[in-house]
């Protein structure tokens, strides 16, 4: 069974800098995120709905902001989490990586989140 593919996959400004954040430390636990992070492009363009499903009314303030109507999480090394929405544009899915975060973020936007 093939999952549900997306035309392409988008950074938003704040995904972008938390990426180039990553690059600059200079470090492997960096390094080995940064590049799980960009390994994932194409298992997304595969199925856009890899990740875990987050339920509408779990969606951080910070994020909703954005705005972001659905989202998803995908487990990083170090406990670091991606976060992405799934947009749509005449029939057609993309990606929209909205942030790359610490566990210590992730933490305060999901309080109590067993995972």
């Amino acid at each position: 069974m093939t999952g549900l593919t997306a035309r392409d996959v988008f950074l938003t400004t704040e995904a972008k800098a938390d990426l180039a954040a990553l690059d600059a430390r200079k470090d492997k636990e960096a390094a080995s995120i940064a590049k799980r992070a960009r390994a994932l492009r194409s298992i997304l363009l595969a199925d856009c709905l890899h990740g875990e499903v987050v339920k509408k009314e779990r969606i951080p303030k910070e994020l909703r902001e954005l705005p972001v109507e659905n989202l998803y999480v995908e487990d990083l090394p170090s406990f670091w989490r991606f976060l992405y929405t799934v947009s749509r544009d005449r029939g057609e899915r993309s990606v929209v990586v909205v942030r790359i975060v610490d566990h210590e973020t992730y933490s305060e936007w999901f309080p109590g989140r067993r995972r």
